[in-house]
């Protein structure tokens, strides 16, 4: 637009004089001409241009942090309040810790098992649960292994056949000799029966003559001498027989039942199965294992390997739970650890929504970093040639009216906000330093001049005195003896009031503004 303008104003100018000469030549110099417009002019100086925009700004935060527990939880610790300055690491506040210290506690007995399941070095003796597992279950499948190849690969041994042939003939003699000593026994409970019966006839006897003694209708006989010293004689005679036939029958009845309970015949039963056993150890040792002892060897062998696989799957399915273990019990501690809250960088806090005793779920403290005051810079959209990151700006608070801050763009949003139903562009500005005692407050408003570009000590003119001769293309008039003559320039930067010369003039010289008086 300043170029448009400067081009205009230097049309202005040559059509004015133009205007003036038609007027003179049109009345034929026969009535007095007015006088021409005076020429102005000014002089090449030094000095400074400055092309800035301005725009609104509020302090915000370097950084904003929502803070909360993991979990929810019944707030027992605050240790920070609104306004306080914390550093990384401070502890702000605890949640009550009971049931994460029991889940701590089961984790730490979970993994206390699974080490002595899995790991040798954990245990008193030197020995994991897993290595005896595996270790029984190995010896039990090579005691198979060998037996089956034993099986599989046997051969006849001679001193194994002569020791099962001894053995079988030491086993048929003693079945004789138990069937012998049985026939003896019998023999002795024949007789001994045969006294048994013998003995108590005899006691029948005795016991009939006694009867007869006794018998009271004989008791007449008292009354002759003779008769009852007869009577008395056979009744005393009774008594002694019958007392005589009890004690044999006694005697017989031990005999025979001492007879009866020495007779084994286990021992004729137990020596024929050692005879057997023999007959068959014999014919083993000759013809070797049978199809069956293979089958069943082979059928022990794969159930020992199934066994001693089976131990090695636990071992290493162990392993997985001693993993999850050690993860239960990391998650577990961190739980515990979530139960306080550590700042996780210096700053101030900003708000605290909650009180001890109280129920806490999501943010609850807010903790900002006020240390290197922000600007959130919003223009008008039209400014956006001149706002970009790396753009130096001049900042005025409007609490602090008499102070210029210095700063710096570091961000410009790529898409435009709304405020107000008005289309801007947002950026971010940082300040260079802020040497006062406390910091900037969160929302202080300021007036924010961006600075799109700078001349310091350049050579500079009227804009008035530039023309633009073709696009990017300039030109002024020098006054030398009175006389304009064109020069080509190279021009800077420019704005309302100046332009700066880059190439084309010296300090000194004399330019055309036109007609217009700048005061230069």
């Amino acid at each position: 637009m300043l170029r448009n303008k400067f081009l205009w104003i230097g049309m202005g100018v040559i059509i004015a004089v133009v205007a003036i000469g038609g007027y003179f030549y049109g009345n034929n110099q026969s009535v007095a001409a007015a006088e021409e417009p005076e020429l102005q002019t000014s002089t090449v100086r030094r000095g400074s241009i400055v092309i800035s925009a301005t725009g609104a700004g509020t302090v915000v935060p370097v950084e904003e942090l929502a803070l909360s527990f993991p979990s929810a939880g019944v707030l027992t610790s605050l240790y920070v309040s609104v306004g306080d300055e914390v550093a990384l690491g401070d502890l702000l506040a605890t949640i009550d810790d009971g049931d994460a210290q029991k889940e701590v506690a089961s984790a730490e007995l979970q993994l206390a098992q699974s080490i002595m399941q899995t790991d040798a070095a954990g245990t008193a003796t030197g020995v994991s649960y897993n290595e005896i597992a595996v270790e029984q279950a190995k010896i039990a499948f090579e005691e198979a292994q060998t037996a089956l190849d034993d099986l599989l690969n046997w051969e006849p041994d001679e001193d194994e056949i002569a020791q099962a042939e001894a053995s079988l003939a030491a086993a048929e003699a003693s079945y004789n000799a138990a069937r012998g000593q049985e026939a003896a026994s019998a023999t002795n409970i024949t007789v001994n029966n045969i006294s048994l019966e013998q003995a108590q006839r005899k006691l029948d006897d005795a016991q009939a003559a006694y009867d007869t003694a006794f018998d009271p209708g004989r008791e007449w006989e008292f009354g002759i001498k003779r008769m009852a010293d007869a009577l008395e004689a056979e009744r005393e005679a009774a008594i002694r027989n019958l007392q005589s036939a009890e004690d044999s029958l006694a005697v017989a009845q031990a005999n025979y039942n001492a007879s009866v309970s020495s007779t084994n015949n286990s021992s004729s039963t137990s020596a024929e199965s050692n005879v057997l056993s023999a007959e068959l150890a014999l014919q083993t040792a000759l013809e070797g294992p049978t199809e069956d002892e293979i089958v069943a060897a082979e059928t022990a062998v794969r159930q020992a390997e199934l066994v001693y696989q089976q131990a090695l799957l636990n071992q290493e399915a162990d392993q997985i739970s001693l993993a999850q273990a050690e993860l239960s019990l990391e998650s577990a501690q961190q739980a515990l650890t979530d139960t306080q809250l550590y700042a996780p960088a210096d700053g101030t806090i900003m708000s605290v929504s909650s009180h001890v005793g109280e129920q806490v779920s999501g943010t609850f403290i807010t903790l900002a970093d006020l240390e290197r005051p922000l600007l959130e810079l919003f223009m008008d959209e039209t400014d956006l040639d001149k706002v970009g990151v790396g753009f130096e700006v001049e900042v005025i608070f409007d609490a602090l009216p008499d102070e210029t801050f210095a700063g710096t763009i570091i961000q410009v949003d790529p898409m435009l906000s709304e405020v107000s139903g008005v289309s801007v562009l947002r950026a971010v500005v940082a300040l260079d330093e802020f040497a006062k005692p406390q910091t900037l407050p969160v929302g202080l408003n300021a007036t924010v001049d961006v600075i799109g570009g700078r001349a310091e000590n350049a050579l500079i003119v009227p804009v008035e005195a530039v023309r633009e001769i073709a696009p990017d293309q300039y030109a002024v008039f020098v006054v030398e003896d009175g006389e304009p003559k064109m020069q080509i320039v190279e021009v800077g930067l420019m704005d309302f009031t100046f332009a700066e010369i880059l190439f084309g003039l010296e300090q000194g010289d004399v330019v055309s503004t036109g007609i217009v008086d700048t005061g230069q």
